[in-house]
């Protein structure tokens, strides 16, 4: 499959904005490699007129987002399109919609500063996370210092944190 033939009609897709940095967008006629324009719907306001953009060069085509069952994901490696837009809309999720301000990213830990106390990092937490394996609860500081350890005890592989 050609790059070009993913912008078909219905394609997800993320458009340059000035203040909310990326809006979704579908397009709504499809690629045409000959006349090189595809045609876009704005997700945000159905009523606002269709943006035409002519696409000189295939870089230049609108950055695909992401199916729907992986808003959210909780490691960025695991989305289809790993690209500027899918990985601030996902940690965008992540924090606002299911208040969690760490996410993984293969083997880093992405923390959000959320300027507030949380209840994070309880007793019950570090109990909770003690003895797991890295991936088998949500992503947590408490996981990475974790695995940390025990690669540290078990293996006598030396880590910086």
């Amino acid at each position: 499959m050609s790059v070009a033939e993913l912008y078909n009609k219905g394609a997800k897709v993320w458009l340059p904005h000035t203040i909310e940095v990326w809006q979704p967008g579908t397009v709504i006629v499809s690629y045409n490699e000959k006349h090189h324009i595809v045609e876009i719907q704005l997700e945000s306001d159905r009523n606002a007129p269709t943006i035409k953009i002519e696409v000189s060069d295939l870089n230049k085509l609108p950055p695909l987002r992401n199916p729907d069952i992986l808003l959210g994901e909780n490691d960025l490696t695991s989305l289809s399109y790993l690209h500027e837009p899918a990985v601030l809309h996902n940690l965008h999720v992540r924090f606002i919609q299911m208040n969690s301000i760490y996410t993984y990213c293969g083997i880093v830990l992405v923390a959000i500063n959320p300027y507030q106390t949380l209840p994070l990092y309880s007793n019950d937490i570090i109990r909770a996370y003690s003895g797991r394996n890295i991936g088998e609860m949500d992503p947590h500081i408490f996981a990475v210092a974790e695995e940390a350890f025990r690669k540290m005890v078990c293996i006598f592989v030396y880590l910086t944190v």
